[in-house]
């Protein structure tokens, strides 16, 4: 009997969050989607909203003012949260990109290398990177995409896109330093 009440319980449960996601869902999509300018990263902001619902979840709990403003709160907070961390993606992967770029380096002969050197010793080391990890460099440090947009490009996901360009750029700095070094593969 004790199984039954449970089961009885979770139905409930499951019923007052379905009221709650057809209530809200579409305009808290609305407004993540207007505040991020991206409506893929929107989805993942309004889905972990839901899921942090769920866990607090308080039997008789149904759609009203007060969860409302509860849910567009959260929404807007891990809004703010994405900004700001592709915003510190986007530093952190054009300061490497950067340093590798315009760093001063001696060349073989003893002269600095002028930065105009530099950056085609970068492109002749984009051969040296996988067909996955170019293509992200390329979208992002030439055309300024995003990590939503490259993921949109490329299928995969903004996570993914991180983690191809950290890879590339530290397999890109390698491969320059051994070049200016003048050590061969």
């Amino acid at each position: 009997m004790a199984s039954g009440r449970d089961s009885g319980a979770q139905a409930h449960r499951h019923s007052g969050m379905e009221s709650v996601i057809d209530a809200y869902q579409a305009p808290l999509l609305r407004y993540a989607a207007r505040v991020l300018n991206n409506a893929t990263l929107a989805q993942d902001v309004v889905q972990n909203t839901l899921v942090k619902l769920f866990r607090q979840w308080q039997p008789g709990m149904q759609p009203g003012a007060q969860l409302r403003n509860w849910l567009y709160r959260v929404v807007h907070n891990e809004a703010v949260d994405a900004i700001r961390a592709e915003a510190r993606r986007k530093r952190h992967h054009e300061a490497q990109a950067t340093a590798i770029v315009l760093a001063p380096a001696a060349s073989v002969a003893g002269d600095p290398a002028v930065p105009e050197e530099r950056e085609a010793l970068v492109l002749q080391c984009l051969g040296k990177l996988e067909q996955a990890q170019q293509q992200v460099v390329l979208l992002r440090l030439q055309q300024g995409l995003s990590y939503e947009e490259i993921a949109t490009i490329t299928g995969h996901s903004s996570g993914y896109v991180g983690t191809l360009l950290h890879l590339a750029v530290k397999r890109l700095a390698a491969e320059v330093r051994r070049l200016e070094s003048g050590t061969a593969s």
